[in-house]
């Protein structure tokens, strides 16, 4: 499980760099489209987009957690 997780932190940088190197608003980057032009990226994170995702590793690692728990 251990290897599962550091893959989620790597979704979530590369998530980043991508959205940083992007940043026009697009629906796959990390900021809000709804942004101005005078504020800094990182003042604009879509924070639906992080929690949904989230909440999406989250039951998937429990899910695996669960499946792997009954092989052994």
């Amino acid at each position: 499980m251990k290897i599962y997780w550091f893959l989620v932190i790597c979704f979530y940088f590369v998530w980043y760099l991508l959205s940083h190197q992007y940043p026009e608003p697009s629906g796959w980057s990390i900021f809000t489209a709804n942004r101005s032009t005078h504020t800094p990226l990182d003042e604009h994170l879509s924070y639906m987009k992080i929690t949904f995702s989230a909440l999406f590793f989250l039951g998937l690692g429990y899910l695996l957690y669960r499946i792997l728990q009954k092989r052994d």
